[in-house]
């Protein structure tokens, strides 16, 4: 399906190649059918910088929802990627790496994480949760980017290795998220304005985040609930309110049969959350960045780390970096929600992993990567 897939990308993009270049910015993504937040903030941003450049965004689920009725939205965005002078994506697109790239189109990998905890890419090529090193050849991963953008130096290396590029190709500029995290409202205006719909919020408790990252080898299976259910009973004496902020490809198949101190806010991205939670529990998803720059205190949970370690593997092991808490056990999350001084010293110490991953990088990086458009759209 792939080879056949990749002729009919090629040959579109040679029939699309005939039309004129437009002085248009276009935006790819194949990580839901919604927008990112990164994405509206530089439009929002451009339309106000130049009001005739036209920006274009198209959205589309990953292949997991089915390719033939991917093959529409598939063709719009290849047409746009032809004719566009600046192309950004958020992730792998099989119409920029597939076909060979038009002369005067730059292209901008703009990674959909702050961060890279698990490995990803050609770091993980051949591992039972990586690709083959066959499909790699046949998707032509990650080739004709021009630059890809990091959030700070921490993770220039990682970078580096997962897309197969010299660290000169990496620039350290944030994503424009990165912007809304640091101007963040204070925790108690958000609780105000969520407890009129969960009066929950406001019951004295803390508000514990759980926020899990896909396990494509599990997907089909009862992992998280059976993690939520670990977890939520590890903590039953304790006065906390613990919220499940599942990944967007994750299924929770029996949300009502959880326990009673789970709540799943249906609706709020983990973003939003990160806002009211005063301990975030993750393992290897990049929100446990994100919640850094808010500086809220991370424990990695980690009940598979000995499978997932090894495939698709961390950059950043919380087992073995003394900055981190990591556990494969859920009785000793709950010792440290239980322990007030203990928390104290996991968030200092968290603050100063924080600092150093994302050393350089400061507010305004909306305008650092809207500065790299520009100086690429008139070229």
């Amino acid at each position: 399906m792939l080879r056949v897939l990749g002729i009919g990308l090629r040959l579109l993009a040679w029939i699309f190649r005939h039309f004129p270049l437009q002085r248009r910015i276009v935006m790819l993504s194949r990580q839901g059918s919604k927008p990112s937040v990164d994405f509206l903030m530089l439009k929002d941003k451009l339309a106000e910088i130049d009001t005739a450049l036209p920006v274009i965004i198209r959205c589309t689920k990953p292949e997991q929802h089915g390719i033939m009725q991917l093959i529409g939205p598939m063709c719009n965005q290849l047409w746009y990627a032809c004719t566009s002078r600046v192309v950004i994506l958020d992730g792998y697109n099989p119409c920029i790496c597939i076909p060979p790239k038009r002369r005067g189109v730059f292209v901008i990998q703009l990674w959909h994480a702050v961060g890279a905890v698990k490995k990803f890419g050609y770091q993980s090529l051949d591992t039972p949760a990586g690709r083959s090193s066959s499909y790699a050849k046949l998707a032509h991963m990650h080739q004709n980017y021009d630059l890809i953008v990091s959030t700070g130096l921490g993770s220039k290396q990682a970078y580096s290795e997962a897309f197969g590029y010299p660290a000169e190709k990496i620039v350290s500029l944030g994503l424009p998220r990165i912007d809304n995290l640091y101007a963040a409202p204070s925790k108690e205006h958000v609780k105000k304005l969520l407890a009129k719909d969960y009066p929950w919020l406001c019951n004295g408790n803390k508000n514990i985040l759980y926020a899990p990252t896909l396990r494509t080898a599990h997907i089909k299976d009862n992992w998280a609930e059976d993690a939520i259910c670990k977890l939520a009973r590890s903590i039953v004496p304790l006065p906390v309110n613990l919220i499940v902020s599942k990944h967007p490809l994750t299924t929770l198949k029996n949300p009502k049969e959880l326990p009673s101190n789970v709540f799943v806010m249906l609706g709020h991205q983990t973003e939003e959350l990160l806002q009211l939670a005063d301990v975030v529990i993750s393992d290897y998803s990049a929100i446990a960045l994100e919640a850094g720059i808010v500086g809220c205190p991370v424990l990695f949970y980690m009940p598979d780390y000995e499978e997932y370690r090894l495939s698709p593997g961390l950059n950043i092991d919380p087992m073995k970096d003394n900055q981190l808490f990591g556990t494969a056990l859920a009785s000793e999350i709950a010792e440290v929600l239980n322990n007030p001084i203990a928390l104290r010293y996991i968030q200092s110490e968290f603050a100063n992993f924080i600092n150093t991953y994302f050393t350089g990088l400061n507010r305004h990086s909306t305008e650092r990567v809207i500065q790299l458009i520009c100086k690429h759209i008139d070229k």
